[in-house]
């Protein structure tokens, strides 16, 4: 089954950019990740494929 991925732009404490990849777990929707994390831009998806993983909507 497909896990979503998330990609947020933060800035530390320290002023550094950061870039939070956030994945969630097997059966959460985009509409739920949407109202849990209004501020997230970009958002992929997971597929398991031969022992390893495709990323899918996000340019890896």
């Amino acid at each position: 089954m497909a896990r979503r991925i998330v990609e947020t732009n933060a800035v530390s404490l320290d002023r550094e950019k950061l870039q939070v990849v956030v994945i969630y777990e097997e059966g959460v929707s985009k509409q739920q990740i949407r109202n849990e994390n209004p501020y997230s831009k970009r958002h992929g998806v997971i597929f398991p494929s031969a022992g390893a993983y495709e990323v899918r909507g996000l340019d890896y």
